[in-house]
């Protein structure tokens, strides 16, 4: 991409002089609140906040410094050209690492790279290695490189050993312990807990959350120089924060692409059951709990999407079983101006979040291609040794190792609206998951539906 047609006046966007240093990454989205927040408890439970990561990201290329005679210009141009065969591209924060290096040591989230962001990567080190001089020795290997979101880093290794072991609740195996405070665990297991329960989890569960690059972000020092932008293929120059107009049409436009907001109204086969949990109309703070793909401030364009999607999969006739917590918060219009809003056919099964009403079960069960299905909001509530099905909500997306959208050996399945992509699904695709599983002796769980 050529930027001097676009953005000629150079004291407006200043380019780096030669000796500047650059960091290519990608910043976090849709989940950078939860990791935020996460962190900040981490540093406070730890004392360990002069360590802390401000902005949370996964590295591409660099930190680097530029060869003579290169600008700015033309590292933007190269990484534009690189950039602009990619889509969005998706990836998972998953569990704790600690690594030690020239530096001192890290403790990280590692990343589980998808293979377009793992080429993406290796593209953007082929455009820049004849431009710059990194000082990142993966740069010359990005086969090899470690995806990871920091925690803290610079941290002395007794001290990196003592709070790794601590979050994998290992404190016996810690060296030189003394150096943590002593607290019991509480603020950071209730926060990973998330909106699911209040009680404190130790050994504090490893992270599982999916996330999707959006934008390339081009770091000049501690500034963002530029951003490029993976859905509209070009350069974002200017206001780079996620509380604007410009971020919200962002969002939009992944949603459309991700597949996560129905253009187009769909025709559900006449035998169709569909089923969803967990919508939370009205509830601003499950966006950021649960790193929905809106802009916070916005819930009434959360509940527009939502809406929209069911009433563009669901027929008049169609049956659907929303399996609790339809809405939530002291912001939300009463339960009934919601389910005036939506189509079908309803049976409303209760979540802890709603208030009783007319036709609102607790449970029920249903049989479906010679398969038994238990209905229930959480599935902590299903009877003691029910040997089939359970369809459940409650958990969100906050604890995908445990409760992903199929878990083939636990034979729970979780259609909460994080995990389902926004919109009901029909049990006819979940027997279909099933199915092949079962054919192929496939144990793996199904994280996510959008894995299909």
């Amino acid at each position: 991409m050529n930027l001097t047609l676009q953005h000629k006046k150079e004291d407006k966007y200043p380019f780096p002089r030669m000796d500047s240093t650059y960091l290519v990454e990608i910043r976090l989205s849709r989940t950078k609140w939860r990791i935020r927040k996460l962190t900040s408890e981490i540093a406070r439970e730890f004392g360990i906040g002069n360590f802390l990561e401000e902005h949370p990201h996964v590295t591409l290329f660099g930190p680097m410094t530029l060869n003579e005679g290169v600008s700015g210009r033309q590292v933007l141009d190269a990484i534009g050209r690189a950039a602009a065969r990619y889509d969005p591209v998706p990836f998972l924060i998953d569990g704790w690492e600690k690594r030690d290096g020239l530096h001192g040591s890290v403790i990280a989230f590692p990343v589980r790279a998808s293979e377009p962001l793992r080429q993406l990567t290796c593209d953007i080190a082929g455009i820049l290695s004849p431009l710059a001089t990194s000082q990142n020795a993966w740069d010359g290997d990005p086969d090899q490189k470690w995806f990871h979101v920091t925690i803290a880093n610079r941290l002395g290794a007794d001290q990196a050993s003592a709070v790794y072991a601590r979050l994998n609740g290992r404190a016996d195996e810690a060296r030189n312990p003394e150096k943590l405070p002593a607290k019991k665990p509480g603020l950071l297991q209730r926060f990973l807990a998330g909106t699911v329960r209040e009680k404190p989890v130790c050994p504090v569960p490893p992270l599982l959350l999916d996330e999707t690059g959006i934008r390339i972000t081009v770091m000049r020092g501690m500034s963002i120089l530029a951003e490029y932008d993976l859905i509209e293929k070009r350069w974002v120059f200017g206001d780079h924060r996620h509380s604007t107009a410009r971020w919200q049409n962002t969002l939009a436009q992944f949603r459309h692409h991700a597949g996560l907001e129905e253009r187009d109204p769909e025709r559900p086969l006449e035998d169709d059951i569909f089923l969803i949990a967990d919508l939370h109309l009205g509830h601003a703070n499950i966006i950021r709990y649960c790193s929905r793909p809106f802009l916070f401030a916005d819930s009434g364009e959360m509940d527009h999407v939502l809406i929209k999607n069911w009433n563009y999969t669901i027929s008049p006739a169609t049956r659907v079983y929303c399996l609790g917590d339809l809405s939530y918060g002291r912001d939300a219009a009463p339960a009934a101006q919601y389910r005036r809003r939506l189509r079908g056919d309803i049976v409303f099964i209760r979540g802890n979040h709603d208030e009783p009403g007319p036709g609102m079960v607790p449970s029920l069960t249903i049989g479906y291609e010679n398969l038994q299905f238990l209905l229930i909001h959480d599935p902590a509530d299903a009877p003691p040794g029910y040997d089939g099905w359970i369809i459940h909500g409650h958990h969100h997306n906050n604890d995908l190792r445990n409760y992903p959208f199929i878990n083939m050996t636990a034979r729970r399945i979780n259609v909460s609206a994080e995990v389902i992509g926004y919109q009901p699904v029909s049990l006819r695709e979940i027997v279909q998951w099933i199915r092949t599983r079962e054919l192929s002796g496939d144990p793996a769980p199904v994280l996510l539906r959008s894995a299909r």
